[in-house]
């Protein structure tokens, strides 16, 4: 166990010199074996240590005895003791939830709260063991690869330094080092779904393969490599979205990678973490290039002409929803608009503007002449609205212009603009104005961003920042 517990330890870089590390103690042999092990580090990383113990009031005297134990446990160790005591069966009536899910949430609640006094970090016993279980439950339930990743070593702040061992290991680590622990009946108990895993159907699968864990675990870190790889290329595409329109990705990513685009997509913008059904169901419209789906909380993930719009289902029944009475006048601080953009803006000189444009090649399209611009409001299209758009030397009605791109008439009264002194200086994703364009001249440049940004373009090449 020492020498997997320190292979977790730099593999994963859990501890540096000077932690102070909040270390959840059951009573158990995990717990136990794991305060035992870094207190035998604890002068080597210069570790300060706080053992935390939450009696979920379930147990009765058998729940006193581990307090009891864990406190004197400590004392042996010379490690701070913190106790807590929680009716965890009451907490979980009252937020709906079982009783298993609420003893996890109360104990990381507390945890944390612990670790933020501190300023440290927060040690779980979690073990192979526990991770192959975790693996089992979630196939059971039919899970994504993500799944399959079961127990992560290090989240956060939190580390499990125990990862890498097996439960026989630490019990055997006890034995050798005379720790003495206390054993939770409830483990015994087959009416909890982890309970019957580990005591029913991972010894059928010895049988099968008494390597199953390590089997198990490979699994596991072969998946984690290959979710982290999909989730960094759905990243990407989802950045390209959300800071510059571009859709095109979305609509061409393979299903396994465009599931992880529209999970974030939807995290991002609805703060809400959609079902598989959902996501299904927006993978058929993106085929189609047509469709909405309704997600929770009234949202709606909309596609229509092959434009993706986010949106409410109030704003949808609202005849497109179109607020042409919104303004906003150009000033310091955060802008939202009725669809939830979100608008920033920025001054710039010419040396930072030509750094940006090293980076973004169609950032003259986000760019104006600040020094020419008077009143500036933001706002959305008005009947009648004209463009003049720089270098094109004609100027177009907003409808006509927006005709010929092919923009969806649900998405017209969607693009934010900027209007000076009565006139259409700049509009999203389309560009600016003649006369209100950087020139050689222009000492100060205004720099507009939308995220998400919209896009307005037919799909071919420029028209599309």
């Amino acid at each position: 166990m020492n020498t997997k517990c320190r292979l977790a330890i730099e593999k994963y870089n859990m501890l540096s010199y000077g932690d102070s590390v909040v270390v959840g103690l059951s009573g158990g042999a995990d717990s136990c074996s794991m305060l035992h092990y870094l207190c035998s580090i604890r002068e080597e990383f210069g570790l300060n240590i706080i053992a935390v113990h939450l009696n979920h009031m379930i147990r009765g005297q058998e729940a006193e005895r581990d307090a009891a134990f864990a406190r004197q446990f400590c004392r042996t160790l010379n490690v701070d003791f913190r106790l807590y005591e929680l009716d965890v069966p009451k907490i979980a009536a009252e937020r709906g939830i079982g009783i298993e899910e609420c003893g996890r949430e109360m104990r990381y609640e507390i945890f944390g709260s612990e670790s933020e006094k501190f300023g440290g970090k927060i040690a779980t016993a979690h073990t192979l063991s526990d991770s192959v279980e975790t693996i089992i439950f979630h196939i059971i339930r039919g899970c994504s690869l993500n799944g399959l990743r079961g127990i992560p070593p290090v989240r956060g702040n939190i580390i499990r330094p125990l990862i890498l061992c097996e439960r026989e290991e630490i019990e055997s680590y006890c034995h050798k080092n005379n720790i003495r622990y206390v054993t939770d009946s409830t483990n015994l108990s087959s009416d909890y779904t982890r309970n019957k895993i580990r005591l029913q159907i991972l010894p059928l699968m010895r049988e099968i393969n008494p390597s199953v864990t390590h089997a198990l675990g490979r699994l596991s870190e072969i998946a984690a490599g290959d979710d982290d790889y999909l989730n960094s290329l759905a990243h990407e595409i989802a950045r390209e979205y959300f800071e510059f329109g571009r859709e095109e990705g979305i609509f061409a990513a393979p299903e396994p990678l465009a599931s992880r685009v529209l999970m974030e997509i939807c995290c991002k913008k609805f703060g809400v973490v959609p079902e598989h059904r959902h996501i299904s169901a927006i993978i058929e419209c993106l085929k189609c290039g047509a469709g909405k789906v309704n997600l929770s909380n009234n949202n709606v993930f909309c596609i229509k002409n092959r434009h993706i719009l986010l949106l409410t289902n109030d704003c949808l029944k609202q005849n497109q929803c179109q607020p042409s009475n919104w303004y906003c006048e150009l000033s310091d601080g955060e802008i939202i608009t009725p669809f939830s953009q979100k608008i920033l803006w920025q001054l710039v000189d010419k040396n930072k503007y030509d750094n940006i444009r090293k980076i973004y090649k169609n950032v003259f399209q986000n760019s104006l002449d600040y020094d020419k611009i008077g009143r500036a409001v933001f706002r959305f299209r008005h009947k009648g609205d004209s463009f003049r758009q720089a270098g094109r030397g004609n100027t177009k009605s907003l409808k006509k212009l927006f005709n010929e791109r092919k923009i969806p008439t649900d998405l017209r009264y969607r693009i934010p603009m900027l209007e000076c002194d009565g006139r259409v200086a700049w509009i999203c994703s389309v560009g600016v104005a003649e006369g209100f364009q950087v020139s050689e001249d222009t000492k100060n440049i205004l720099y507009i961003q939308i995220e998400p940004q919209i896009p307005v373009g037919t799909g071919t090449g420029a028209d599309i920042l």
